[in-house]
């Protein structure tokens, strides 16, 4: 007698429950959507996690299942670079534990290691067709800009840039060089807000044993330069302007594709330039596939 309307609990329930939302496409149509009906495998990259577990230094990416069924083992693309994964690990994530899983469904999110090269970003697409890209994840322009060194002289170099890799790799913070040449004053970080700094901070310290020192630079606003351009057309559009002398008082650097980024100290000089240089706040990862094409 334990179990009488357990049954009929659990289809009610299952038919109250939220169902997997759809997810739209990058498209413009209004009706490219991925529906959780669709029986061909499709995920979206939500979150990475650098040292998931210290003892491995491990990269972990929190992939959401949009469609279809994942099966450990199969094979899929990651759409942004075209390249075909077998996907032979995968764990269901409880905080810091991890369990290893066989099948998730729509809705489900489980864990994928990221690779060494730190393949996966925010937002990308693994899919079993190779055209399946969604649109991109909100982002927000960084507007604190600080060096980064470790406060030791003798610190182990090889523990702070491998630990600052593997934080960079999340996303929390971006890192930024000057234009082919070496960060001599230490990485240049941009993050939103004081507090992605002091948690990078944290973290160097307590999960790699180094401590740092911030130093801030004076300028509140970050601008990319033609990102929907390859970097090549975009620095030349920016040669161009610098000819001309009108990027006085600005900062010119580079991301880790390349692409230009210009600092400003004030909304007035970026509004300036905003039109010709088709000035954006932030920029998404490129795509891979159209960098090999060209």
């Amino acid at each position: 007698m334990t179990d009488v309307g357990v049954a009929g609990f659990l289809n009610d329930f299952k038919k109250c429950g939220a169902r997997p939302a759809p997810r739209r496409l990058l498209s413009h149509t209004e009706t490219a959507i991925q529906e959780a009906k669709n029986i061909a495998f499709s995920a979206v990259v939500f979150k990475l996690q650098a040292n998931l577990d210290p003892r491995h230094r491990d990269s972990m990416a929190y992939v959401r299942i949009v469609s279809g069924r994942f099966e450990k083992g199969m094979k899929a693309i990651h759409t942004r670079s075209g390249r075909t994964l077998t996907l032979a690990q995968a764990s269901l994530l409880f905080g810091s534990a991890k369990d290893s899983i066989e099948y998730a469904y729509p809705g489900d999110i489980i864990g994928l290691p990221n690779p060494s090269n730190s393949l996966f970003q925010i937002g990308d697409a693994i899919a079993e067709k190779p055209d399946i890209e969604f649109e991109p994840i909100p982002a927000f322009s960084p507007e604190c800009f600080a060096y980064l060194r470790p406060k030791n002289i003798g610190a182990s170099q090889k523990a702070f840039r491998k630990g600052l890799d593997q934080l960079l790799s999340e996303g929390a913070v971006q890192r930024l060089f000057p234009k082919g040449g070496t960060d001599e004053s230490g990485p240049l970080l941009a993050a939103v807000g004081q507090l992605q700094f002091d948690v990078v901070q944290d973290r160097l310290r307590n999960e790699y044993q180094i401590d740092t020192t911030l130093e801030p630079i004076s300028f509140t606003i970050a601008r990319w330069v033609m990102p929907d351009q390859s970097p090549t057309e975009a620095w030349e559009k920016l040669e161009a302007a610098k000819a001309q002398g009108v990027l006085a008082a600005v900062y010119i650097l580079e991301d880790k594709w390349q692409r230009p980024v210009l600092l400003f100290r004030n909304e007035f000089t970026a509004a300036r330039l905003e039109d010709d240089l088709q000035l954006k706040p932030w920029a998404q990862p490129p795509s891979i596939k159209k960098q090999q094409k060209k």
